[in-house]
Formats: C-alpha cells, sequence, structure tokens
C-alpha cells in the first residue's frame, strides 16, 4: 500500500502528517514494516531522522527514505526496492519542483493521494491551476485510478462544523476528487512537537507533567489517529475495489 501527502504549495501540513501518521498506533495496529518516504531534496524529513538517530529514539517498525532524484527510472526503482520490503509506504511530496516531477511520479504510484488544502480561495485556485492538471492527465491515462485522490481539510478552527466544511469542499472541487469526512485542525502543538527529532507520542511523554500542554498534545494526538484510520479504511477500499476488477 502506497499513501502520499501531495500538495503543489508548501506549508499545507504535508510533513507533519506523514511523520506522525508513520507512527500512530493505527498503522501501527495494521502494518507490520513502514516506510517513511521524503522526495523533497531540502531535505526537512531527513534532517528531522538524523534527530532521531542522533538521540537514540526508537523507530519501531518505521524505516526512512530519501529519494531526490527526479531520474524517472531512478525514482521508479527506488519506489520498488522499498515497496518490496513494506508493508505500507508513506511518502511526503515536496511543495514545488522543476515540472513538478515529483508530484506526478508520486500521484501516478499512490494508491491513495491525500491532498492536505487550506478552507481558502488561494489553496483552491492553486489547487485547480497546478495539482488538478496532473490528476487529470493520471486518470485519463489510468481510469483506475478514479477515486484514489482525497482532500483533506487542514488548520480548520478546532470548533468548526464539519459537516459545513465537508459540504464546502464537495461543491468546489473537481471531478476525481472527494473530500475526507475528517480535518487537520489548527493546533499550536504542530508548531514545536518535533523539536530533537520527536514525535506526537513522544512529545506527550516529554509534558505528561504539564496538564495543560498534556490535553493540548493529546487533542493532536487524536487528530492522526483519527485521520490514519480514515485513510487506513480508503485504502482497503481501494483494494478491494482493485481486486473485484
Amino acid at each position: 500500500m502506497i499513501m502520499g501527502f501531495v500538495q503543489t504549495k508548501g506549508g499545507t501540513g504535508k510533513s507533519t502528517l506523514a511523520l506522525n501518521m508513520a507512527f500512530s498506533k493505527a498503522v501501527a495496529r495494521n502494518y507490520d514494516s513502514v516506510a517513511l518516504v521524503e522526495l523533497d531534496h531540502q531535505g526537512t524529513l531527513r534532517n528531522w531522522w538524523e534527530q532521531r538517530q542522533e538521540m537514540g529514539y526508537n523507530n519501531g517498525r518505521v524505516s526512512f527514505h530519501h529519494i531526490s532524484s527526479t531520474q524517472k527510472e531512478v525514482f521508479q526503482e527506488g519506489i520498488k526496492a522499498i515497496t518490496q520490503h513494506n508493508d505500507l509506504m508513506i511518502m511526503d511530496i515536496p511543495g514545488e519542483g522543476t515540472g513538478r516531477l515529483h508530484t506526478r511520479f508520486a500521484c501516478a504510484f499512490c494508491d491513495v493521494a491525500v491532498i492536505p488544502m487550506r478552507q481558502s480561495t488561494n489553496d483552491e485556485s492553486a489547487f485547480l491551476d497546478n495539482l488538478y492538471p496532473i490528476i487529470k492527465d493520471i486518470v485519463l491515462a489510468v481510469p483506475e485510478k478514479r477515486g484514489r485522490f482525497h482532500v483533506l481539510p487542514v488548520f480548520t478552527h478546532p470548533r468548526a462544523g464539519r459537516d459545513k466544511i465537508y459540504s464546502h469542499f464537495k461543491q468546489v472541487l473537481p471531478p476525481h476528487v472527494t473530500c475526507l469526512k475528517t480535518v487537520y485542525p489548527a493546533r499550536a502543538v504542530y508548531e514545536n512537537f518535533n523539536r530533537n527529532g520527536l514525535n506526537l507520542n513522544e512529545y506527550a511523554a516529554v509534558v505528561a507533567g504539564n496538564r495543560k500542554y498534556r490535553q493540548q498534545v493529546e487533542k493532536a494526538v487524536q487528530d492522526i489517529e483519527t485521520i490514519s484510520n480514515t485513510l487506513i479504511t480508503i485504502g482497503r477500499e481501494s483494494d478491494a475495489g482493485a481486486e473485484e476488477k
């Protein structure tokens, strides 16, 4: 199973979502081996992973891989090698690149492509201008890819009505793209949890003695678990649909 967090603009939470899903309890319950794959040449996750290695944190079933090449053959061989040794691959795809090659490659390979998007005209316009043309090309070439692209509303107000958010995206999204009925709320904890290579679960242990911080982190952890469970379910449904065909 290959899942990717993809968006042609930066700052939408892709890296935070990818790394914390990889270490979520939902993923640990369902997959024996997990590959966290970064395609960004800037290496944000690579630096974070190196910090984990230096601090001696337990990575459990999660391995890390960095693929920065824009050569199609190198990308294909890298993905193929990783999938052979892992039950789940979670890809963090860069915001922009020359010709958006990583975005094209990743969208073509993903079983489930998750598109983090704010409820704003700027994000919606950027999606329609940059990412949606790629999705249309892929679906035209491979009709089986229909139903594989899902918007995840991000940085929503913690008290915002999810039905209202879902209704908004359902109206504005074009064909071949659906909106998940879960959200990634705006929380201050997402800005500082990953210092020294921590993930959210590990950060929760660090702040356990501070009631206020602990409650904030616990809410963030639940956000990730809900999103992870949703994506795992979608992935299984995609697998089942492919087998029926």
